[in-house]
């Protein structure tokens, strides 16, 4: 449920309305008085409660909240208030503790990407406080109330789901978030004093969500005290040389950490020595850039992007993480992080390994999504898609029939698990979408000597190469969409605990074909971070290579 949407106008209508009725009238304050206030607890809110009840039970059902509040009545939402307040005989919720807990969360959420001025804490905090000092009529009361249950759905279904809802992206991106159970129990929870237990329930446990979230007030505080300095283009640097630029590039890359060494220390600094080309070093591995002693212009542009974009990288990514995970991650499961080109497998928790990959081309851009590792493939054949065959094989075996012997292929006649083998000569020109084409095993194929299997509708898997050359390249974008992994043996016996490293090797170079099973199925997610911290604490920045950035940009900024 997109309650970020239909909870949006809400806020601002009702509590302009609420503020303009939000006094008792000197009759009720009267009554109240003469009652002994035996109604109001010592932190509750000062308003008639039977009546505000009465209003309540008027106003919501399980098809719409009625009357006055048009903004809330999606079914979904007024179904999880009618069985909020129905559990609760439609007595009012809130007092003012815990309304100033869930106001006091929503005043820190922009320490995880998100703006609380899309709650209208300033208006509903000084209405609550009103209401605390001075009273208010029930109907007002009452509307404080759903208000404040409003915003709690709300904030609660975009800490867990995320500000954008993956429905509003591109085709590319395929991984959903788990919607969490019904939101009226954690409401519930709230309502008794729980607030922040509840909303932290809904947070992601991906490490990254943590540590980008420190390195995000980190830069706040950097933006705040105007960012960092420009540096000026000039042509490359080498070691050795000295000038002013050198003494800007020391200081930018202190700010950010890259240079240690504190300012009192610097002997030289307009020289640009061997200290500085290990600081510019870090710079270019975080960054994604060629690790080298020169300081290019490429370099410098990096450096140029403001502090201000950085942030908004931050919490896009974020974003991101909230759509995959919503409470705690699998102890054991692999993770490709496509703008990065790294696999990275983690045990018990814990990293214990990453190895560089080789991801689709923009035009054949790797789909982002979930599944499970179920079987391998040592000595695999290359089934090659129909798209693939059509463009490239197919073309070049009209032109030489000798192409597809001295390749290793062969034609089948069709996609059937009993499909049989032909002869070129009895293949029919007219209609090769009948055909299929597939590379035998051998240190010929393009899947080389082993294939990861999660069987998907995308037809995507993780493989080895006969291409290895390409690892050495820092962008790795070469493939049609399966993903090509740097140690690929390590990985098959890390998956086959039964099998050592050198059983694996053999499996792989025999040439014959065996599909083994896995003993548990593994978890592997294709994922999508072009910002992220890595092992040293440091943030990483990569290319936006699918422009997912640029595509959740407009959304973001546009969500209320």
């Amino acid at each position: 449920m997109n309650v970020s949407k239909i909870v949006g106008l809400l806020l601002l209508v009702l509590v302009a309305w609420a503020c303009e009725n939000g006094k008792r009238t000197e009759s009720e304050k009267e009554g109240l008085a003469l009652s002994g206030g035996s109604e109001v607890a010592q932190d509750d809110f000062n308003y008639p409660k039977e009546g505000a009840s009465r209003l309540i039970r008027e106003w919501v059902d399980t098809r719409e909240v009625k009357k006055d509040l048009p903004h809330i009545s999606e079914k979904e939402v007024s179904q999880d208030l009618f069985t909020f307040y129905s559990n609760r005989n439609f007595k009012p919720a809130w007092n003012s503790s815990t309304a100033g807990k869930l106001l006091n969360q929503i005043e820190s959420i922009n320490k995880e990407g998100l703006n609380p001025d899309d709650y209208a804490h300033k208006e509903l905090r000084s209405l609550a406080d009103s209401i605390s000092r001075e009273g208010a009529n029930a109907e007002t009361g009452a509307r404080l109330d759903l208000l404040l249950s409003a915003t709690y759905l709300k904030l609660a279904d975009m800490i867990a789901t995320g500000k954008v809802k993956t429905g509003d992206l591109s085709g590319s991106w395929h991984m959903k978030p788990e919607k969490p159970d019904s939101l009226y129990t954690h409401l519930q929870q709230a309502v008794q004093g729980q607030v922040d237990a509840s909303l932290d329930s809904f947070r992601p446990r991906f490490a990254q969500y943590e540590k980008l979230k420190n390195h995000l007030e980190r830069y706040t505080k950097v933006q705040k005290e105007g960012g960092w300095l420009t540096i000026e283009k000039g042509g490359k640097l080498v070691l050795g040389d000295s000038s002013q630029r050198v003494v800007a590039i020391r200081k930018r890359l202190h700010s950010t950490g890259d240079l240690e060494t504190p300012p009192d220390q610097w002997q030289k600094p307009a020289l640009y020595d061997e200290p500085l080309v290990r600081a510019v070093n870090r710079f270019q591995n975080r960054n994604g850039l060629e690790v080298q002693p020169e300081i290019t212009d490429k370099m410098v542009e990096t450096m140029n992007v403001p502090v201000e974009t950085r942030m908004k990288q931050v919490m896009l990514n974020m974003d991101r993480i909230r759509w995959f995970s919503s409470g705690e991650m699998p102890k054991t499961y692999v993770m490709v992080n496509v703008p990065e080109y790294m696999l990275r497998v983690y045990e018990n928790g814990q990293e214990i390994k990453q190895m560089k990959v080789v991801v689709g081309k923009e035009m054949n851009s790797t789909p982002i999504f979930s599944d499970m590792i179920e079987h391998v493939e040592f000595s695999p054949y290359w089934n090659v898609p129909n798209s693939i065959a059509e463009k490239e094989i197919w073309p070049k075996i009209r032109a030489n029939r000798s192409y597809a012997s001295k390749n290793h292929y062969e034609i089948l006649d069709g996609w059937e698990a009993d499909a049989k083998v032909l002869s070129l000569g009895s293949v029919n020109w007219s209609k090769l979408n009948n055909y299929r084409i597939r590379q035998k095993p051998g240190p010929w194929n393009a899947l080389g000597n082993v294939k990861f299997m999660f069987p998907n509708e995308y037809a995507i898997y993780l493989h080895d190469t006969p291409s290895g050359h390409l690892f050495d390249k820092a962008e790795r974008a070469f493939s049609h969409g399966c993903i090509r992994i740097e140690d690929p043996a390590w990985f098959a016996d890390w998956l086959f605990p039964q099998f050592n490293l050198e059983q694996v090797k053999q499996k792989m170079n025999d040439k014959e074909h065996e599909v083994v099973q896995l003993g548990e199925k593994v978890p592997v997610y294709i994922f999508y971070l072009t910002t992220f911290v890595d092992n040293e604490g440091r943030i990483n920045f990569r290319d936006d290579l699918y422009e997912l950035d640029k595509k959740l940009t407009s959304e973001f900024d546009s969500v209320l």
